[in-house]
Protein backbone atom coordinates (compact mmCIF):
# COMPACT_ATOMS: atom_id res chain seq x y z
CA UNK A 1 0.00 0.00 0.00
CA UNK A 2 2.57 2.44 0.86
CA UNK A 3 4.51 1.68 -2.35
CA UNK A 4 1.46 2.83 -4.25
CA UNK A 5 1.09 6.34 -2.44
CA UNK A 6 4.83 6.65 -3.22
CA UNK A 7 4.31 6.32 -6.66
CA UNK A 8 0.94 8.19 -6.87
CA UNK A 9 3.01 10.99 -5.41
CA UNK A 10 5.64 10.55 -7.80
CA UNK A 11 3.73 10.05 -10.68
CA UNK A 12 1.52 13.59 -9.33
CA UNK A 13 5.03 15.84 -8.78
CA UNK A 14 6.40 14.31 -12.26
CA UNK A 15 3.15 15.54 -14.49
CA UNK A 16 3.28 19.04 -12.10
CA UNK A 17 6.85 19.91 -13.30
CA UNK A 18 6.48 18.84 -16.96
CA UNK A 19 3.42 21.54 -16.66
CA UNK A 20 5.46 24.06 -15.10
CA UNK A 21 8.49 23.96 -17.29
CA UNK A 22 6.04 23.64 -20.34
CA UNK A 23 3.86 26.68 -19.51
CA UNK A 24 7.61 28.62 -18.41
CA UNK A 25 8.67 27.57 -22.55
CA UNK A 26 5.36 29.14 -24.02
CA UNK A 27 5.77 32.20 -21.92
CA UNK A 28 9.51 32.37 -23.21
CA UNK A 29 8.04 31.56 -26.30
CA UNK A 30 5.57 34.06 -26.96
CA UNK A 31 7.63 36.97 -25.57
CA UNK A 32 10.28 36.08 -28.17
CA UNK A 33 7.25 36.68 -30.87
CA UNK A 34 6.26 39.52 -29.14
CA UNK A 35 9.28 41.39 -29.38
CA UNK A 36 9.37 40.96 -33.51
CA UNK A 37 8.13 43.32 -35.69
CA UNK A 38 4.72 42.83 -36.93
CA UNK A 39 4.97 42.32 -40.50
CA UNK A 40 8.47 40.37 -40.52
CA UNK A 41 8.54 38.18 -43.24
CA UNK A 42 10.65 34.56 -43.68
CA UNK A 43 13.52 35.01 -46.64
CA UNK A 44 12.41 31.74 -47.87
CA UNK A 45 8.93 32.90 -48.25
CA UNK A 46 9.57 36.15 -50.06
CA UNK A 47 11.58 34.10 -52.18
CA UNK A 48 8.30 31.37 -52.83
CA UNK A 49 6.21 34.98 -53.58
CA UNK A 50 8.25 36.56 -56.32
CA UNK A 51 7.03 35.35 -59.66
CA UNK A 52 8.44 32.49 -61.88
CA UNK A 53 9.65 33.81 -65.30
CA UNK A 54 7.62 32.25 -67.82
CA UNK A 55 10.42 31.75 -70.82
CA UNK A 56 13.47 30.48 -68.39
CA UNK A 57 14.54 27.24 -70.33
CA UNK A 58 15.54 27.65 -73.83
CA UNK A 59 14.22 26.15 -76.75
CA UNK A 60 14.20 22.61 -77.09
CA UNK A 61 15.50 21.75 -80.96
Amino acid sequence: MEYLLIFGGILIAYTAIRIWFGAKRAKVYAESLKNQPYNAMDPALQKMDQPVKENHRGPIG
